[in-house]
């Protein structure tokens, strides 16, 4: 065995022995290793007093041994930067209760975490970075599991859903295809087919108030691609005929509108006094138009020109409340 093995091969090997209580002794592993009991003894050391394991000599055996149950993982040669890069995910998902792979995701981590050098504590890394909560109710739990077993099954699924269009419940039988998940919303959604509406659509979770799986199986759409269709839609939502929208910023709201990227076709053209203008390919003009209301004067509709009405007589419609 060449010597050029690095340590965290010496010690695999040394847990190994120890594990199967062949009682291995410095001079055994340097043999087999091609290198000086002094390093096999430094390898012990580093186990022992860093790593934590239980490792005692016998000396009748003239060997060590596991004085206890102990795991050996290659987590614990994670360098501090590693180390805490896993305790910020750790931080993370715990603000993320009820959500996909919560659970397997989070005890794996724990798994990782506890065998960590002892050196590695959190010092103060909790006083540096801080991360909102997610809203998960125990039922958005129920609803995730659900919903993965029947997108995995392809099993249709009955649902009674709080539209926010019209305000009222629906029931509604749909074919689920995929949980995704908005970044920019900060909101899951399901994308399906809807038996009611005859076509694809985005359905909040948190807006589906009662749900249950059925027997019945589905057939995806073909040609059809979850992928395509998400990145048509701005705000979750999809409008029937594809457009090219241009919106012009000024110069005082062009720094944060640069900063963030609105929809995967968008594109940004600079103007000399420091506006910009943004254009994107959408259908869903009714979003759009509520993402533009919110910049007040700072933002201008190019085209289209229905977007451009539509946002004129909003600001019409705004101007009579206001006068009252």
């Amino acid at each position: 065995m060449k010597q050029s093995r690095p340590p965290v091969v010496r010690m695999y090997f040394l847990d190994d022995q120890l594990r199967k209580n062949l009682f291995p002794n410095c001079s055994s592993v340097a043999a087999y290793f091609e290198v000086s009991p002094k390093t096999i003894q430094r390898d012990v050391d580093y186990m022992r007093d860093l790593l934590g394991a239980p490792i005692e000599y016998h000396r009748k055996k003239r060997g060590f041994f596991y004085r206890e149950n102990w795991v050996f993982l290659p987590s614990a040669f994670l360098e501090q930067d590693e180390a805490e890069a896993l305790k910020v995910t750790k931080k993370v998902l715990s603000h993320y209760t009820g959500t996909p792979y919560y659970d397997e995701v989070s005890s794996a981590l724990d798994k990782v975490l506890q065998y960590l050098p002892k050196t590695f504590g959190d010092s103060d890394l909790f006083s540096v970075y801080s991360f909102e909560h997610s809203a998960v109710t125990h039922e958005l739990s129920t609803h995730f599991v659900t919903l993965e077993d029947a997108i995995r099954q392809k099993m249709k699924i009955s649902i009674v859903y709080d539209a926010p269009s019209s305000g009222a419940m629906s029931e509604r039988t749909i074919h689920p295809y995929r949980l995704h998940y908005s970044h920019a919303a900060q909101r899951w959604y399901l994308v399906a087919y809807c038996e009611l509406r005859m076509g694809m659509r985005t359905f909040a979770i948190g807006r589906i108030k009662k749900l249950q799986l059925l027997t019945e199986h589905f057939e995806c759409r073909p040609g059809f691609s979850v992928d395509a269709y998400l990145s048509k839609t701005f705000d979750q939502m999809v409008g029937e005929t594809e457009q090219e929208v241009s919106i012009r910023f000024s110069a005082y709201q062009a720094p944060w509108i640069k900063e963030r990227q609105w929809h995967p076709s968008q594109k940004i053209s600079e103007h000399h006094e420091g506006g910009i203008t943004i254009s994107f390919n959408v259908g869903a003009l009714d979003a759009v138009k509520r993402w533009v209301m919110r910049y007040g004067k700072e933002a201008e509709v190019i085209e289209p020109q229905e977007l451009r009405d539509m946002v004129r007589d909003e600001v019409r419609d705004m101007g009579v409340v206001y006068e009252e």
